[in-house]
């Protein structure tokens, strides 16, 4: 298989069910604690997260010389933030479980992680989507959506006793980018993805 190949079908891929695992996970976590959802759902948000690591690269890659430094930002920044959310998520999960892990998410060093990583992927998703946009390699309107859904997804964190409903919301239009660049990624001939991969 070539590179090419490799980054078209594998960034494809994970970042179709990257978005379907985000949006399942945060489904299912509707039936669970107010707080930390379910075991179930934080596993899904959990391989999502893990999934996005390659499909940000991969999407990154095939429209580099078109987005920029712009969108090599808002790529290093949304890996960097969803590999910490990683560990804010298992912190969720042992916290669905029935743990006592209110200090471990929210004070201390680990608290920190667990700020910066969000603020990390909310800067870079936001960057990524706008470079996206610029590039035109990829459907230009997915840009638009990974913004909105990054933003509504936040929007989560305010929103109190409504906080698991938002997040599917963002969730939602979020899955729905990831699912919409994956599809257009797979779609895109095989060389050179850079050049062959504009999709409107």
């Amino acid at each position: 298989m070539s590179p090419s190949a490799a980054i078209r079908w594998g960034g494809g891929l994970t970042s179709v069910a990257a978005g379907l695992l985000l949006l399942l996970g945060h489904i299912v976590n509707v039936g669970g604690d107010t707080e930390y959802g379910t075991v179930l759902g934080g596993t899904l948000v959990l391989s999502a997260h893990a999934l996005l690591v390659f499909a940000l690269v991969a999407l990154w890659a095939v429209q580099a010389e078109c987005s920029g430094p712009l969108g090599s930002v808002g790529m290093v920044l949304s890996v960097l933030g969803t590999t910490l959310n990683c560990a804010a998520v298992l912190a969720e999960i042992a916290g669905a479980s029935g743990a006592e892990v209110d200090v471990v998410v929210s004070e201390g060093v680990s608290g920190t992680i667990t700020l910066l990583g969000g603020l990390a992927f909310f800067v870079g998703l936001i960057l990524f989507g706008i470079a996206t946009m610029r590039a035109g390699v990829l459907p230009r309107w997915a840009g638009p959506l990974l913004i909105l859904g990054d933003v509504v997804f936040a929007a989560g964190t305010f929103a109190g006793s409504a906080s698991l409903i938002v997040e599917v919301l963002g969730a939602l239009i979020t899955c729905a980018a990831f699912v919409w660049l994956g599809l257009a990624l797979l779609s895109t001939s095989d060389a050179p993805v850079q050049r062959r991969a504009r999709v409107s």
